[in-house]
């Protein structure tokens, strides 16, 4: 099946769920907002277009996920649902999220989060990074847009979900031990947030996510990164090999001590190393008390905070 994407439109039935609308599309197929009699998901819809590779996305995510949840379901959506319809496409049904941190980021103050909330949704989007190592598998695409918070009619703007698992690679073996780093890997990800193994297309490890994971919590809390403003792949390269430098460029006030002493640790691992992920979380506790905030005090979208126009 090749040429246009199938289009659904809204009461469509597919199998026992109907279509509320379309939420957005990718390569792969599009994402509907499906509901039934206990309420509304998220529905993934996948095509063959004569392109192989297009077809395991789907196939990814649901592996992913399946195998995370097993082991409890901290910031994951659940499956609820999957199969093929109609021998025209793949389908997965899962837990319907609120707004991405893009979206929140976008919608604070100077376009970033107050510092309070950005260390809280850090935490939390690093829990989700060391829970998907733990089933041996890298993100490889960490980002604001990548992430969102639950949806406020659930009393989940609190909770923080990583998404789309495309990009995931499993990085140990069937026995648990790590693979040999491959001779050479394309670049995967996205550029302003890519690892510096990435730009130098090495494959890639626990502690380049957790890199990336560094760049966005950088950008959340100050609302810009150095080289947003170059768009050439290897000058953003070379950008980031000189901030390893200086990286008060990466974090400049009213960013922590602690964020420079996390990015220094990051930025030392070497392949096989595990990442001491409870270290991390202490010093991003600590951090609350060097810029005067509380870990309990409200997100910018809750009690009307700066950025609560965008739940609207």
């Amino acid at each position: 099946m090749s040429g246009e994407l199938i289009q659904l439109s809204p009461g469509q039935q597919v199998e026992k769920w109907k279509i509320e609308k379309k939420l957005g599309e990718g390569g792969f197929g599009a994402v509907y907002r499906v509901y039934d009699s206990t309420g509304k998901y998220a529905m993934k819809i996948e095509q063959d277009q004569g392109k192989k590779n297009i077809i395991q996305v789907l196939k990814l995510e649901v592996s992913v996920l399946t195998e995370l949840s097993k082991r409890g379901n901290r910031h994951f959506c659940r499956i609820e649902d999957k199969g093929r319809f109609k021998n025209n496409f793949n389908y997965v049904v899962m837990t319907l999220v609120g707004k991405s941190l893009e979206d929140l980021k976008k919608g604070g103050t100077g376009g970033h989060m107050s510092m309070g909330c950005s260390i809280g949704i850090g935490i939390q989007a690093l829990e989700a990074l060391e829970d998907l190592h733990a089933i041996g598998y890298l993100h490889r695409d960490v980002k604001p847009g990548n992430y969102t918070i639950g949806r406020p009619e659930l009393n989940e703007i609190r909770k923080v979900y990583i998404l789309d698992f495309g990009m995931c690679r499993k990085y140990t073996g069937n026995d648990g031990t790590i693979r040999k780093p491959r001779q050479a890997a394309g670049f995967r990800g996205t550029v302003r947030y890519a690892p510096i193994s990435c730009h130098m297309q090495k494959d890639l490890c626990r502690s380049d996510d957790l890199e990336t994971w560094v760049y966005m919590q950088a950008e959340l809390s100050y609302g810009r990164l150095p080289w947003a403003h170059i768009s050439d792949m290897n000058q953003v390269g070379k950008q980031k090999q000189a901030v390893r430098k200086t990286p008060e460029k990466l974090f400049p006030p009213p960013c922590p001590r602690e964020f420079h002493e996390i990015y220094t640790y990051v930025s030392k691992m070497k392949y096989y190393d595990t990442p001491d992920y409870q270290m991390i979380y202490g010093k991003m506790r600590q951090s609350y008390a060097s810029v005067g905030a509380s870990e309990h005090a409200p997100y910018d979208w809750e009690n009307g905070g700066p950025a609560a126009h965008v739940l609207r």
